[in-house]
């Protein structure tokens, strides 16, 4: 038997927590996630086309680190009793860091009775545990530590060769 999909109707609302880091392409807007997490939501839990969305985004933050300042305010709002759903496009928007991921996916959200989607993922709680989710964020995290290595990699080869790697003068100067 499938489990309800249908989100409870209490005074708490869905948020959508949107993040774009510094490098990422130009298809993964935070205009882009909210609209993806909004489609979903309101098709998989049965809200209607005019319900107000509780939204959260932190832009060019890197998901490692969980002290970003719309994050921190979407916690605050949990902690508040505001929120009761909370939708991403992946894993990978939430965070980066696969233990403070896990974390907050598998022990902080169902202990304050709020449900985690990851939308690109398939991940959500109602349906139990994620068998996957663990792996999903562990290689979310080996992503970042790679794209570090690369980018300090190119810096170091620029700085040894002398090439310019500042901000370009405005014309005129």
């Amino acid at each position: 038997m499938k489990k309800q999909r249908k989100i409870e109707k209490d005074n708490r609302g869905v948020a959508i927590y949107a993040r774009k880091s510094r490098i990422t392409n130009k298809g993964d807007s935070i205009g882009v996630q909210f609209k993806q997490c909004a489609d979903y939501a309101k098709k998989e839990l049965g809200l209607d086309e005019e319900y107000e969305f509780l939204q959260y985004e932190d832009k060019g933050l890197s998901g490692y680190f969980s002290d970003r300042p719309d994050f921190q305010r979407m916690i605050d709002d949990i902690e508040d009793g505001k929120i009761n759903c909370v939708v991403t496009k992946d894993l990978s928007r939430l965070g980066r860091n696969y233990i403070l991921t896990g974390q907050y996916t598998e022990i902080y959200f169902p202990s304050k009775g709020v449900r985690y989607i990851a939308v690109n993922d398939n991940v959500d709680t109602i349906n139990g545990e994620n068998e996957l989710a663990p792996f999903l964020n562990i290689l979310n995290e080996m992503h970042a530590r790679q794209t570090s290595k690369k980018v300090k990699a190119a810096m170091r080869t620029r700085f040894a060769s002398g090439a310019h790697y500042g901000a370009y003068a405005p014309l005129g100067y």
